[in-house]
Order: C-alpha cells, then structure tokens, then sequence
C-alpha cells in the first residue's frame, strides 16, 4: 500500500512580484497527508542561497561559490526510535527569517545567484522524500536615494580624426541614474558639430556582466539593451536634441554587492564619425527593485538648480531646453573636461589641471519618479563638469564583507 497520498510545501506570497527582500519572513506550511501509521526519523525545512560561477577556456576549467545564508527548522526531530504518525492529514507551519546583504536573484550564462526552500522527510532505511521551490530574493540594502535620484550631466569634446577635421561638442543630461525596470530615461543633449561631416547622435544603453573566479579571473559579458540613431547633425551646425530610452520591464536589476558576479548599466551618448574613435559621454544607471521610489522621500525637481537657460539652441520641447555650460570669457563650452579622459602621453596625466568650477546651469526638467509623500531633500547633483569619473558603484553601495 502507498503510504502518502500528499507530501506538499507551500509559503506565502508577500507581494503580487512574488519577491523577498532583507528583513523578510518566508513562512509557509509542509502538509503530509498518510494513508496509514507511518514511522518518521525526522523532517525538516531549509532556506539557504548560494552564487556559483563556472566556464571553460580551451583546456581550463574556472568557478567559484558563495554561500550567503542557510537557516534550518526541525518540524519533527530527530528520534532513535522515530516518530510514529498516525494516518490522516499532518499541517506543519514554518516562518524562516531572510538575512540582510545579500545580492538579488540571478541567472545568466556562465554564473548564477540562486534562493532556494527545501524540505525533507526521512524515513530511516527508507526512500527519503525531499520538495524544493526556488523564490527570487530582491536586494533593497544601501541603495542611496540621494544619489540615485541625482541628474547626471556630463561634456565632451573632441577634435576628429585624420579623414575629418574640425571639432564637436557634446554637453548631455540625464535625469537621474536610478531606474525601476518598464521606467523612461530622459536625455538632453546639446551638440556643436563643428567638424567637416554630418554626424549621427546615437543612444545606447548596455547591460555589462562580470564572473569572477579563481583570484584574477574574470568573464564579461556585453548586451545592448536599447539602441535608438537619430538623424544626422548638419556640418557646422549646433543642435538640441531629446531622446527616450525605455527600459524592459522584466530587465534584471544591478548587482554591485556580490564578490563573484557583478551586473552594472552604462548609458552611452554618442556621435558616429567615419573611420575615427567616436566621441562620447557616459553615465552608470542603476536598475532598482520595482516599487522602490514608493518608499522614497522625494528630492528637488530634476534641473531646477539656477536661472532660466541663455542657450541658444534649438529648444527642443517636450523636455524644455538643455542649456549649455558657460565657460569664463562667454564660450558655451569649456575647452577641455571630458567624462571619460583620453589616454595620457608619457610622462603626463589623464587628468585635466584644476579648473574653477564653473555655475551649475538650470538643466532640463525632467519627470520625477512616483513618490509616496513631497518632503524635499538636500541632493548634490553629479556633473561631469565636477568629476572627471561618474562616480562608481562602491560610491553607492559600501563594500560586500568578505565571505
């Protein structure tokens, strides 16, 4: 006779995502339901996650683990001589405490960040029964809304290169880098095509994974999430132009706070010059959990710093005007404070000298992201006028502790 007509694990769902964050209780039930007296040894339920990295190079294998947590219950423990349970229907509830500082769930080509509950019942010299159901875990921790919420403003110019001449200009804003999966990013940018071609602008956004193994070891991953090409800029010719990137609503959220699987977002703006390195301006965004400006305190409107714009662009509506900067002696630009600086020659610094900080501009206004109350805060807003770098992911999450 089959002695168990149901041995099933359940837990209760906490939002309509179906997600756990830092802080949470699983709780659920393992129902067993015995046709007859049965011997049980024991029965358990375990929560436990874990990272894992592997691939293969020619001939050399790599991989690495981390646990983060594993917490266990006994619903009947271990006995001897067992513990006899009498036929009929056996409800055993169960409430598990996630811990804080782990990374979200995560699953990609060559490494994985997986949560998991498992049951167990044993039943000595008998065939051992065992449930498991994956739950995705969201990371909430040390996410800094103050600089999350932060416009993002960055200028770069350069002179093209041998089958061109002449110079271009490229002063960009984006509205924040924080981003909930299904979000718009908002982008203004002023262009001065001084050069002796028509150029397109060009919108990227791209997802950048990194597996770690073996010390040094490391595997990157490249995917274009978004693209958009806009019609070229006329040979000198100055231009505002607006762009609208929409961010998948099932794309995977940053993970900056796991030692072997990093996922990070850059935002590229760019112009396409013939047979010459394109120049460029980019930004780190963030992917955070849905639903985490609803639990945000609200800061100051995106762009409202400073006067009314002098630019003398093409103002380019939905969006209002992006102003320009406005260098000592009423250039529109300064001569040289690139995001990212070229290569230094030998000897040199990559570096720009120190420069006196020029006013920060009224920006474009942005859309703000749904709040639940209007308290404002105190923000400082990133520019790269300010910072030769945008800033880096440990600047908003401190570092993981060691395993």
């Amino acid at each position: 006779m089959v002695v168990f007509w149901t041995f099933h694990l359940s837990y209760d769902v906490l939002n309509e995502l179906d997600t756990f964050s830092e802080g949470d209780c699983i709780t659920g039930r393992i129902t067993l339901v015995l046709n007859k007296e049965t011997k049980v040894d024991s029965l358990f339920i375990k929560a436990k996650g874990d990272a894992d990295v592997s691939w293969e190079n020619d001939d050399d294998s790599y991989s690495a683990h981390n646990r983060y947590f594993k917490v266990k219950t006994f619903m009947i423990n271990k006995n001897p001589q067992g513990t006899i349970l009498p036929s009929g229907i056996h409800i055993y509830p169960f409430s598990l405490q996630i811990p804080e500082g782990m990374p979200s769930s995560f699953r990609g080509n060559h490494g994985r960040i997986v949560y998991r509950l498992k049951a167990k019942l044993d039943r000595g010299w008998l065939k051992k029964r065992n449930l498991e159901k994956e739950i995705t875990f969201v990371s909430k921790a040390n996410l800094n809304p103050g600089l999350l919420l932060s416009p993002q403003h960055g200028v770069k110019n350069k002179s093209v290169g041998i089958f061109s001449s002449g110079q271009v200009t490229m002063d960009v804003h984006v509205e924040r880098m924080g981003f909930m999966p299904g979000e718009v990013v908002h982008i203004c940018a002023n262009i001065e095509n001084n050069s002796s071609r028509d150029l397109k602008t060009k919108f990227t956004l791209k997802q950048k994974i990194t597996f770690f193994a073996s010390g040094t070891r490391t595997k990157v991953n490249e995917y274009t999430i978004c693209k958009v090409v806009q019609d070229p800029i006329l040979s000198s010719n100055r231009q505002s132009v607006t762009e609208k990137l929409q961010i998948p609503a099932d794309q995977g959220l940053s993970i900056p706070n796991c030692n072997i699987i990093k996922v990070e977002y850059i935002l590229k703006v760019y112009l396409d010059v013939p047979l010459a390195r394109d120049p460029e301006v980019r930004f780190p965004l963030v992917i955070v959990p849905s639903g985490f400006w609803s639990n945000q305190t609200p800061g100051r409107p995106f762009g409202t710093q400073g006067g009314p714009s002098t630019s003398d662009f093409p103002s380019n509506t939905e969006l209002g005007p992006c102003p320009p900067f406005m260098a000592p002696g009423g250039s529109p630009y300064p001569s040289v404070l690139s995001v990212y600086p070229e290569p230094a020659a030998t000897g040199g610094s990559c570096y720009p000298d120190p420069q006196q900080p020029f006013p920060f501009p009224s920006g474009p206004v942005f859309p703000q992201p749904p709040f639940a109350t209007s308290t404002p805060i105190m923000q400082s807003p990133y520019s790269g006028q300010e910072k030769d770098q945008p800033p880096a992911y440990s600047s908003l999450f401190p570092p993981s502790a060691p395993e």
